[in-house]
């Protein structure tokens, strides 16, 4: 049975199965385009390249793998020391720990990975109990968990005023129609990388039912194979067209910042909704 999936787990399309189309850019790819533009914003907003970092991630699968790769060879190649490496199972019952330590080391930047909205809330908070929230350290995730409608219920807006994430699709320049509409008819406050993303599965999963011209699993997962559909307009970059493994050609990433209450996209430019700005200190 021919499945698209979203989520960006390299395990999902590193295991052999020919039916399993992954749209997304994996955690991996994702966070090899992400830290060069990271070090970039921040050396042009602040006038000083970051030399050390720290991470704090939960061991789900995205989260891993994106730390996997900073740890393997990543932060290296772009000059940055890990000085601090934390990982925990959610969900959390007190931050405390996870936090001092952070405190202690004073790093550059934070790179932050929760997949559970109540982990993020907790460790946000705890972040400014001991004054580093709010921009004291620059803090990077990577997934939607951070950006969901949902953190507001739990999170105020100025916890979150700065944070980026790293994502591989979200609402962006030449979504504004689709994002009225998902605005009025289902009173959605944005559009986020769930919506974007499975909306154009469908326009993908139509393409491959018309080029199959029946309802037929081998044949629609042989169209989904073969398909050559150029440039994108519903993920960032690359093409309609995926690899022996499964996964879309030249896939890009978007990222998104938390800006007066909305995560709004600020990367690649040719996409974004609004200029970043890098926290002060």
């Amino acid at each position: 049975l021919p499945v698209l999936t979203l989520s960006y787990s390299d395990l999902i399309t590193d295991r052999g199965f020919k039916y399993v189309f992954q749209t997304a850019a994996t955690a991996g790819s994702q966070a090899k385009q992400a830290l060069p533009q990271i070090i970039k914003l921040a050396e042009t907003a602040s006038g000083k390249r970051p030399k050390t970092v720290a991470i704090l991630t939960d061991n789900t699968g995205a989260s891993i793998a994106s730390a996997k790769a900073m740890r393997e060879g990543l932060l290296a190649e772009n000059q940055l020391q890990l000085i601090v490496d934390e990982t925990f199972t959610p969900p959390l019952a007190d931050a405390t720990s996870l936090v001092q330590k952070v405190r202690s080391a004073k790093p550059d930047l934070l790179f932050f990975l929760p997949t559970v909205i109540s982990d993020a809330k907790l460790l946000l908070e705890k972040m400014n109990e001991f004054g580093l929230g709010q921009g004291k350290v620059p803090t990077i995730s990577f997934g939607i968990a951070i950006a969901e409608p949902d953190m507001l219920q739990t999170v105020s807006p100025e916890l979150l005023q700065g944070v980026l994430t790293c994502v591989a699709s979200w609402g962006a320049k030449g979504h504004e129609a689709l994002i009225a509409e998902l605005k009025t008819r289902y009173k959605e406050p944005w559009m986020t990388q769930n919506a974007i993303s499975t909306y154009g599965d469908m326009w993908v999963i139509k393409d491959a039912l018309e080029k199959a011209g029946k309802a037929d699993r081998v044949a629609v997962g042989e169209a989904l194979r073969t398909m050559d559909g150029g440039p994108s307009k519903y993920y960032p970059l690359g093409e309609i067209k995926f690899d022996e493994k499964g996964r879309r050609v030249g896939a890009g990433m978007t990222i998104v910042q938390w800006q007066s209450g909305v995560p709004v996209t600020v990367f690649p430019p040719e996409l974004a909704l609004a200029q970043p700005f890098w926290p002060k200190s």
